[in-house]
């Protein structure tokens, strides 16, 4: 008899949540063990199982849920369940470096872009019970890429990127290295230049 895994589904978009979960049951190789909204509803749903179940074999998990960072349940679930809990594979628009080093540091078992179909969600998801990576070679070399673009800055370039990791302003910046406001605008300019990312929260994240 064929083995039937199950999935829960977290996204925000209901229609993204039932074309999923559509496609899935019609492989005949997936059952929806549940759904949830937000990061609220995923976490009542993953921390009381239905009586006489066990946990679902995957999580997908959509990154920007409504007024919530997705990527917060993967800590709780390690929280509840330590090394047991389900793995959970970001399924998400954003493909940046940013957002998948995020997944990575979270510890997501798989990222997979929703630019993609189902049939390569699909084989991540299979990748993964089977103990491997879920994230693509293509992903994992962007993130090698970046990390290399990294050494490529300048002292003074580290010196206010490691600021901006810590939670500072450019205006505190400014004053804690002496150097003008002006300067570290510039100097921001050319590492975002440098590293590919658009905004301040991604740089954050790297």
């Amino acid at each position: 008899m064929k083995q039937v895994n199950t999935l829960a589904l977290v996204d925000d978009h209901v229609f993204m949540r039932r074309g999923l979960a559509d496609y899935f049951t019609q492989t005949g190789r997936w059952t929806v063990w549940g759904e949830a909204a937000d990061l609220e509803e995923a976490e009542s749903l993953l921390a009381a199982p239905r009586a006489g179940t066990s946990l679902p074999d995957i999580v997908l998990l959509d990154i920007a849920l409504k007024n919530s960072w997705g990527l917060d349940l993967i800590p709780r679930l390690k929280d509840l369940y330590k090394n047991k809990h389900p793995p959970v594979i970001v399924y998400s628009v954003y493909g940046d470096y940013a957002h998948i080093k995020a997944a990575l540091r979270s510890g997501a078992a798989g990222y997979v872009n929703k630019s993609q179909g189902e049939a390569e969600l699909e084989n991540a998801m299979e990748i993964v019970l089977k103990g491997g990576s879920g994230f693509s070679a293509e992903l994992l070399a962007k993130i090698s890429a970046v990390s290399d673009i990294m050494l490529g800055l300048t002292k003074r370039e580290r010196e206010i990127f490691d600021m901006v990791q810590r939670g500072k302003s450019n205006r505190q910046i400014a004053e804690i290295l002496d150097i003008r406001l002006r300067t570290v605008e510039n100097n921001l300019s050319i590492i975002y230049a440098k590293t590919g990312v658009h905004y301040r929260e991604d740089l954050e994240n790297l």
